[in-house]
Order: structure tokens, then sequence, then C-alpha cells
């Protein structure tokens, strides 16, 4: 039992550090390429909104420059995938 208590802690842990739960991570999704072709457009442009929305708080993103990457990403979407349209 003492062992099967430390990997219960261990994995614990390991999930409280994860990546996964900061907001950021999960929106990278956005940019994985199996789910922009599988997922539909309007959750990806969704993700993404955030995606941008959290860089321009970092200052990684000019606010001038968040809605343009937004179309281009939106351009992006129609051109590579049309068949994901909402």
């Amino acid at each position: 039992m003492e062992c099967r208590s430390f990997i219960q802690a261990v994995l614990s842990k390991l999930q409280e550090k994860s990546p996964l739960k900061y907001i950021f991570a999960q929106k990278l999704s956005c940019l994985n390429p199996k789910g922009v072709a599988t997922e539909s457009s309007e959750g990806n442009i969704t993700a993404f909104r955030g995606l941008v929305r959290q860089l321009n708080e970092a200052n990684r993103v000019a606010e001038g420059d968040a809605d343009s990457v937004i179309s281009q990403y939106k351009k992006f979407l129609e051109e590579v995938f049309p068949q994901n349209k909402s």
C-alpha cells in the first residue's frame, strides 16, 4: 500500500504542474494540424482569439496587430480547410 500511495502522490503532483492546466496550453490546439483539419472552424477561431488575447496581455503581440493576425488565421482556414466551415 505504501507504494500505491507514493505513486498516487507523484501522479497528483504531475497533474498539478501539467501545462494542460493552463489556458494558454489548451488554446494551442488551434495550431495542431490534425485538430484544425477535423474540428469546426468556429471552434478553432475562438481558441485562436483567446491565444492572441493572451499573447497581447503578455506584450508579445501588439494590440493593433491582433485583429490582423486573427484575420490572417481565418483566411488560412478558409483556403486550406474549406470543408470545415461552420
